[in-house]
C-alpha cells in the first residue's frame, strides 16, 4: 500500500502535470495532449486503488464516450481496437450511464451478487468483447467544481495479496477522489476548447459564405467546391478522416476575398491588370484570417488551402509560385475543384461551358496548372462530378432579388 506521503506526492505530480496547482484552484490545463493528461490520472487512480483495470469516460449530448482505457491482462492493442472512442448512452443500461446520470459514486463488492433491483445494468458485452472479467467496480463520477458532471472514472478489480479480485475498501478515498476532480478539469476543458474551436470554425464559414454572396447571388459555389473536392480525396484513396477535413475546410478557400472592394468582385467584365492584382491578393489575406490556428484542424487546414489554392503545378501560381509538390495536397486538390466549379457556373460576363467542354480545359491544363495525381483522380469520378451540374443546369433560375 502507498503511505500518506507517497499519496500527496502522487498528487502534486498529477496537478503539476495539469499545470493546476493544489493550492490554486482549478485553472485550465495547457498541455495540448488531454488523453495522455488523462491516462496519465487513471494511472494513477489505478495504482491508489491497486485496481487490475479502468476507464475514463467523457459525457457529451447524453453519450458517454471512452477517452481513456488501461487494463493489466490485455494487450495495449486490443483495448484500442475495442473499447476507445465507443459511445454507450448515459442511462441505467449501464453502470457508467447510471454514475453519469445520477451522479452518485457506486461501489459494487461482487458483480455476480446483484440483484435484478439494481437501479443499473452490468453491461457483460464488454466483458464478451475483451475477455475481461469485472469482479468489483468503483465508479466515481467527474464533477466540476460547478457541479456539473462531465464523465466517469471506473476502476475494476481491487487485487489482493494473492491477486484475486477483492472489494475496494471505500467510496470516498480522497486521493481517488482528487484524482477525479482533476480528471473533471481535464475533460471540461477538452470541451470547452473544443467548443471553442467549432465556433471559430463557423465563424469563418459565415464570413466564407458573405464573400461568396458578394460576389455571386448564392453561396452554391462553396458548396460544389466542397462536394468534389471531397470526392477527388476519395477517389485518390485518402482516408476518410483527411476526407471529412476538406469538406469542412474547404469552403474557407476564398475567406481573403472579404478585403477585395465589390466593385471588384462584381465587375460584370474582365477585370484590369491593376484590379487582377488586387483580387491576387486574397490567399495572403485568407491565411491571415485564418491565423495559426494552433491545434484547430479544420482551420488549419483552411488556412493551407487559402493560402495555396491558386498555386499551379507548373510553378505559375500565385501568391508563393510554389511548384509541385511545393504545393499542400488539399491545396492542388480545392484549386482543381475551384476552377472546374468556375468554368462550369455562370459568371458576369460569361456563360457556363458545357461539361464536356470543361472536362476537356482540365484534361489539357494536367501537369500544367493540375496535380497529374489530382488530374487523373478527376477523370475517374467525371460522370459523377458533372453529372451535379447537369442536374443544376435543369433546374429553373432564380428570380433575381428586387
Amino acid at each position: 500500500m502507498m503511505t500518506t506521503d507517497e499519496q500527496i506526492q502522487m498528487l502534486r505530480d498529477t496537478a503539476k502535470a495539469l499545470r493546476c496547482p493544489p493550492a490554486a484552484g482549478h485553472d485550465a490545463p495547457a498541455a495540448p495532449d488531454r488523453r495522455a493528461i488523462l491516462n496519465a490520472i487513471l494511472q494513477q487512480a489505478r495504482t491508489l486503488a491497486w485496481a487490475e483495470a479502468g476507464s475514463l469516460y467523457v459525457l457529451e449530448k447524453g453519450q458517454l464516450r471512452f477517452l481513456a482505457a488501461q487494463n493489466d491482462r490485455l494487450p495495449l492493442a486490443d483495448i484500442t481496437r475495442l473499447l476507445l472512442d465507443r459511445e454507450m448512452p448515459a442511462s441505467a443500461e449501464s453502470l457508467a450511464g447510471f454514475v453519469a446520470s445520477s451522479g452518485r459514486i457506486m461501489k459494487i463488492d461482487d458483480t455476480d451478487a446483484l440483484t435484478e433491483n439494481a437501479p443499473f445494468r452490468v453491461n457483460r458485452d464488454l466483458d464478451t468483447d475483451t475477455g475481461f472479467r469485472a469482479k468489483s467496480i468503483l465508479a466515481i463520477p467527474l464533477r466540476c467544481p460547478d457541479g456539473q458532471v462531465v464523465g466517469v472514472l471506473e476502476l475494476f478489480n481491487r487485487l489482493g495479496p494473492d491477486g484475486d479480485a477483492v472489494p475496494f475498501p471505500s467510496s470516498e478515498d480522497p486521493g481517488i477522489l482528487s484524482l477525479a476532480s482533476m480528471a473533471a478539469v481535464a475533460v471540461h476543458n477538452t470541451l470547452l476548447q473544443a467548443q471553442l474551436k467549432q465556433a471559430y470554425v463557423d465563424t469563418m464559414l459565415r464570413l466564407s459564405v458573405l464573400v461568396e454572396l458578394k460576389e455571386n447571388e448564392t453561396a452554391e459555389h462553396l458548396h460544389q467546391v466542397s462536394r468534389t473536392s471531397v470526392l477527388l480525396a476519395q477517389a485518390m484513396g485518402l482516408s476518410d478522416k483527411d476526407a471529412q477535413l476538406l469538406k469542412r475546410a474547404s469552403p474557407m478557400h476564398d475567406v481573403g476575398k472579404v478585403a477585395v472592394p465589390d466593385t471588384i468582385l462584381r465587375k460584370p467584365a474582365r477585370l484590369t491588370p491593376t484590379e487582377r492584382e488586387v483580387v491576387e491578393k486574397h490567399p495572403l489575406m485568407g491565411a491571415e484570417i485564418l491565423g495559426e490556428s494552433a491545434g484547430n484542424d479544420v482551420t488549419a487546414a483552411a488556412r493551407d488551402i487559402a493560402l495555396s489554392h491558386h498555386e499551379r503545378w507548373d510553378g505559375r501560381g500565385y501568391p508563393g509560385r510554389l511548384k509541385g509538390e511545393q504545393i499542400p495536397l488539399f491545396g492542388r486538390i480545392v484549386g482543381l475543384a475551384d476552377v472546374l466549379d468556375a468554368l462550369l457556373s455562370n459568371r458576369r460576363y460569361r456563360r457556363p461551358f458545357a461539361p464536356h467542354v470543361a472536362a476537356e480545359a482540365i484534361r489539357l491544363e494536367r501537369g500544367k496548372h493540375f496535380d497529374p495525381a489530382v488530374t487523373d483522380a478527376f477523370f475517374r469520378i467525371a460522370d459523377q462530378v458533372l453529372a451535379t451540374y447537369e442536374a443544376r443546369a435543369a433546374e429553373p433560375s432564380p428570380v433575381p432579388a428586387t
